[in-house]
């Protein structure tokens, strides 16, 4: 069977692997191409993307994400949220100055004779920072909106969950395991670097060049890699200067 993973480009996945599924092993990829091929949701737009939390991978997309795969069906029948405070008497607007106790959402699915229900407390969910302070209401209706939606479609969004359900949940951090700092070379010797430019200057033939060469090269470790290179490049201009030319005849009489 063909799955996403196989259509993406090794750099597409490499991009996945690092920025949109960071710390998921191969098998876990494979899932999660497995997911964006099902719900049809696009990783590179940031529809869909993986979370690993306490060693696991969980699949997460936006409410919006959410939204489409109920529409593409063409079986979704319409929704309606409500809230509640401490009291359980629900109400479609909520006009109070502290976030609701819960919401609860209702999806009308067609062909079905009765609807899905979900009902998100914001004790549960409620992460305490970000919009969850500022629009707690709104915040809390969407949790249970990506239940009841689960519940309405488990074909099209089992193990799916939308990013405001799991803003509470405690994200594993992922590490990534740089590689050991390498010793901070030695700024190179300048007096000996400055010798080596003397050195090449002065030689006036192609074999004291080449002694020059040798000394340097036993001299490498004292030198900084940008001094080696300098040198190097220095012989080789000199090397070109002191060799004849194409059409001269060394054997020729002077």
């Amino acid at each position: 069977m063909t799955t996403a993973l196989t259509l993406w480009t090794p750099e597409q996945t490499q991009l996945i692997s690092t920025t949109i599924a960071p710390g998921c092993s191969q098998d876990e990829l494979r899932l999660f191409a497995y997911a964006c091929q099902r719900t049809g949701l696009d990783p590179f737009s940031k529809q869909i993307y993986a979370i690993k939390r306490g060693g696991k991978m969980t699949i997460q997309a936006g409410i919006d994400g959410l939204r489409a795969i109920a529409e593409r069906t063409g079986q979704l029948d319409g929704s309606e949220t409500y809230w509640c405070g401490e009291d359980g008497q629900w109400t479609d607007v909520w006009l109070g100055s502290k976030p609701p106790s819960a919401a609860k959402t209702i999806i009308h699915r067609k062909g079905c004779q009765h609807p899905f229900t979900g009902t998100a407390r914001f004790a549960d969910y409620n992460a305490g920072q970000g919009l969850w302070s500022k629009m707690g209401a709104a915040m809390i209706a969407k949790c249970s909106e990506a239940l009841a939606l689960r519940k309405a479609f488990p074909a099209d969004m089992s193990g799916v969950y939308s990013t405001d359900e799991m803003q509470q949940a405690e994200v594993e951090p992922v590490t990534v395991t740089a590689a050991p700092a390498l010793p901070a070379k030695p700024a190179g010797d300048a007096k000996l670097f400055q010798a080596g430019k003397a050195a090449i200057a002065k030689a006036d033939t192609l074999d004291k060049l080449q002694e020059v060469v040798a000394r340097m090269d036993k001299r490498k470790p004292d030198l900084s890699d940008d001094q080696n290179k300098q040198l190097m490049e220095l012989a080789l201009a000199k090397e070109a200067e002191l060799a004849p030319a194409a059409d001269e005849d060394p054997f020729a009489d002077d």
